[in-house]
């Protein structure tokens, strides 16, 4: 596939309808999702910025999308392996980790890359999840000494967390970490979510497990399964679903203010709410 293949060209479908508000997500929902778009890919991951643009990722290709599924530009990586996480939460600086190569690639708004930071170069071994901080310095998990930490681009430790193994009394290997609204958040699938601060304090740990990626917004852990999404108050507790417009062979769905994307096998659906 062309990683030029514009939206223009594609046939819509017909609008899926869903009635109902999705009153946990403390937004107000038309009474329908609408259809606007496909886009053929395959992919394994699909992220939403905080500006509704869109992004999926395979092995070595990240694509970027406007708001409303229009394709926008296009990274490739072949140089250090697989890509094995991307984190858009900041859209102008997109954090790209390759964990064969232990090698960070930070790219700019056109997806066009701005740093490289090699986490073997600066003395470690195990890294399993890197996110992208507020002020634009890097987050990871160091399997080594069990620490949440922050570096700046020359490796220098700003921040670190106590050894986690004795903090939560397990040993977390953690698949995802995110940052979001001053709070910082670190996923084991055998463990559930451990949340922080942004100082590196351990906060608590939510009880959802079996998680590889997920939103927060608006106080809420949002997350695929199946055919629904999810979404866990972290105030109150609740968790509460809705069922996806389009159920069949669904990897996994971002929402963000009046967007949705649905990934499956062969393509990515987008929707206005």
């Amino acid at each position: 596939m062309s990683t030029r293949k514009i939206l223009s060209g594609l046939k819509l479908r017909h609008p899926k309808l869903l009635f109902g508000l999705w009153a946990m997500l403390c937004v107000s929902f038309s009474s329908t999702f609408t259809f606007i778009g496909t886009y053929e890919t395959k992919a394994n991951f699909i992220g939403i910025d905080n500006f509704s643009n869109f992004y999926t990722s395979d092995d070595n290709h990240l694509f970027k999308f406007s708001s409303d599924g229009t394709f926008q530009y296009p990274f490739e990586e072949f140089k250090y392996g697989k890509i094995g996480m991307v984190d858009v939460s900041n859209p102008m600086k997109v954090l790209v980790f390759c964990p064969d190569f232990m090698t960070v690639i930070t790219l700019d708004k056109f997806l066009a890359p701005l740093a490289t930071v090699n986490f073997f170069d600066l003395g470690y071994q195990n890294i399993s999840a890197v996110a992208i901080s507020s002020d634009g310095l890097l987050w990871f998990y160091d399997n080594t000494d069990f620490k949440l930490k922050k570096i700046d681009i020359n490796g220098n430790i700003t921040l670190q967390s106590q050894p986690l193994n004795i903090v939560v009394s397990i040993t977390p290997n953690p698949n995802f970490l995110l940052e979001k609204d001053n709070m910082v958040y670190l996923n084991d699938p055998e463990i559930g979510v451990m949340v922080f601060d942004v100082f590196g304090n351990y906060s608590k740990t939510v009880p959802i497990k079996g998680l590889k990626k997920f939103q927060v917004f608006q106080d809420q852990i949002i997350y695929s399964e199946g055919p629904k999404l999810n979404a866990y108050n972290l105030i109150t507790l609740d968790l509460k679903s809705i069922q996806l417009p389009d159920t069949a062979d669904v990897i996994m769905a971002a929402i963000q203010k009046n967007r949705m994307a649905i990934l499956k096998s062969d393509r990515v659906d987008f929707y206005r709410y």
